[in-house]
């Protein structure tokens, strides 16, 4: 029990996503076994209700009889809705800080970005000049596109 303890302590300080689908699948099945229990539904019909049912879905084709159920559905739900939505926005925070960093890493390398590209543009122009570009060799008073006086 001790190995299983530290294993899950460690689980939970290493990934909150993985420990909480851990936790959501874990429910999902106790749920399934109990349903395929104390209602004697077929072990597809259990896990079909118990995840319609966490998800908040509930088509209501199949309907809990026994005050067994409906009791444990009680606690089971809040339970496994209140992990279905920590897990939902522990993966949304993740996309959003794996994009934050990757734009925070575009951000702090686009100002050398911009100096090298500012160097480039310029050593381009010094080579339409020397190649007889007509734009920067014209004298500022004459347009490249007014006619010749």
């Amino acid at each position: 029990m001790g190995r299983l303890w530290n294993w899950w302590i460690h689980l939970r300080l290493r990934n909150t996503l993985t420990l909480g689908v851990t936790i959501l699948f874990g429910l999902v099945a106790l749920s399934t076994v109990f349903v395929h229990a104390v209602e004697g539904w077929s072990w597809l019909d259990s896990l079909y209700f118990s995840i319609v049912s966490v998800t908040t879905v509930g088509y209501g084709d199949l309907v809990p009889q026994a005050d067994a159920t409906k009791l444990f559905l009680i606690l089971y739900l809040p339970v496994g809705i209140g992990v279905g939505f920590v897990v939902l926005t522990t993966a949304v925070r993740q996309i959003l800080e794996s994009q934050r960093r990757g734009l925070t890493r575009v951000h702090v390398a686009l100002p050398a970005h911009e100096n090298r590209s500012d160097d480039w543009r310029q050593k381009d122009r010094l080579g339409e000049i020397r190649r007889g570009g007509i734009e920067d060799a014209l004298p500022t008073w004459v347009s490249p596109l007014s006619p010749m006086p």
